[in-house]
């Protein structure tokens, strides 16, 4: 897919241990200030992460996969007024959409390439990179803008991250946190049964905002996403691999939104 990139040199490194510092979203698990207890009601399951992309724009974004469920994930956060997801396709598979967000010059983590279908015809564009072992960390990168992405968009408390929709709920307008939604539990039972995929959208424009997503296995459902998002940001959350039950859980608050759907 065609988009234009920017003259300066971009970077991209190998580390064992991924660090990328000013993350807009931190594990509800290890939030600073927390009452003892208050996260520990449920495990959460290890995300391996694949690959971790910084954007000039200041989008983050990270590719993994579950260590026990297998499902994959991509997760995207960013600053309110400031930018917006880049990945709006959702019918591409995790691996064209790292090809479709990464120049040329990033190498695409190997285990990415097994995450479609077999039988799925190879890409054209791998036979232009580079293959290596996870995780792949990328900084300094150019925002696409090729079709549905835009270097220039930003996410305003009222905008939707995902249209056609299973649930959307918007802020009050003009302030935001005239709006109280109260805790709210989406079940992919309530949208046709079991799913491959679960997308959610959460923007907080109201002080506190905390995102988690659940698959269920042998009739229990476990928490594989589990986030705080700071107060001004969003984040975009995909997640799946297979058909199963799943479930998305938002707290009670003043002033966030809430956009989601369940696919597959």
């Amino acid at each position: 897919m065609a988009r234009v990139l920017s003259g300066r040199a971009l970077l991209a490194v190998l580390v064992v241990l991924p660090t990328l510092a000013a993350w807009n979203a931190t594990p509800a698990s290890a939030a600073s200030g927390a009452a003892p207890g208050v996260y520990d009601e449920e495990p959460v399951d290890r995300d391996v992460e694949l690959a971790r992309l910084g954007y000039r724009n200041g989008v983050r974004v990270v590719f993994s996969r579950d260590e026990l469920s297998g499902d994959w994930g991509l997760r995207q956060d960013g600053e309110m007024g400031r930018n917006a997801p880049l990945a709006y396709d959702d019918k591409q598979s995790m691996l064209q959409t790292y090809l479709t967000i990464t120049p040329r010059s990033v190498p695409v983590p190997r285990v990415l390439l097994s995450e479609p279908p077999a039988g799925t015809p190879t890409p054209p564009e791998l036979a232009y990179r580079t293959i290596v072992a996870s995780p792949v960390v990328a900084d300094d990168l150019v925002a696409p803008t090729s079709s549905g992405m835009s270097t220039a968009a930003t996410m305003t408390c009222w905008d939707l991250y995902w249209n056609s929709y299973n649930w959307a709920e918007l802020p009050g307008y003009p302030n935001p946190s005239s709006v109280w939604h109260p805790a709210r539990t989406y079940y992919a039972s309530d949208f046709g049964g079991m799913k491959m995929y679960s997308y959610s959208y959460l923007a907080n424009c109201g002080g506190y905002a905390r995102h988690r997503i659940y698959y269920k296995s042998f009739g229990e459902y476990y928490k594989h996403h589990d986030y705080e998002v700071a107060y001004a940001h969003w984040q975009a959350v995909k997640k799946g691999s297979v058909h199963r039950y799943r479930k998305v859980h938002y707290d009670g608050t003043w002033g966030d939104t809430r956009n989601g759907k369940y696919t597959g």
